[in-house]
């Protein structure tokens, strides 16, 4: 299969529970990383948490047919996306980027962060965030890659962790 094949839908209810999946297998590959087995769980509940959020403005989901094997939170400020208004960015940001293992190096993510520039330039905001963590390597040179410079004035601590700005201007 091809990136051709995968096609970008927002998030139906009726999706919830296999998307949740879908993210949470995303993420397991991470559970390594976590020396604490109680902050591992925190991060999970606080993954599972996000799909139902209020707050986002919608979920994309990567489709491949029926089959979910990606999606992304985007949400139009930090105070919705972390609660933390003072990071004083008032503009898209990209939360939770997952892609399944089995859809991995197949253009899935890239494919959900063009179609959420677009969601950011009809809002007309001048750049789009997101936030990633160092044991999250890949993913931050797949961002470096399409364009994205990070922006350590957005940055911020969870717990002992630093969590990475990372700015795609528009």
């Amino acid at each position: 299969m091809t990136v051709a094949d995968i096609v970008i839908e927002h998030l139906q209810e009726e999706d919830y529970e296999r998307y949740l999946e879908v993210l949470v297998e995303s993420y397991e590959q991470y559970e390594k990383d976590y020396q604490d087995p109680e902050h591992w769980q925190s991060y999970l509940s606080d993954i599972r948490a996000s799909v139902g959020n209020p707050n986002a403005e919608t979920i994309l989901v990567a489709k491949r047919g029926e089959e979910i094997v990606g999606g992304l939170q985007i949400f139009t400020d930090a105070e919705k996306a972390y609660g933390l208004p003072e990071l004083n960015i008032q503009s898209t940001i990209v939360r939770l980027l997952g892609v399944h293992p089995k859809g991995r190096g197949q253009g899935v993510a890239k494919k959900l962060l063009h179609e959420s520039f677009a969601f950011a330039r009809k809002r007309q905001d001048k750049a789009l965030y997101l936030h990633s963590g160092d044991i999250m390597q890949a993913a931050i040179n797949l961002y470096l890659s399409l364009g994205f410079v990070r922006d350590e004035s957005k940055e911020f601590y969870k717990g002992d962790i630093l969590v990475k700005s990372f700015r795609y201007d528009l």
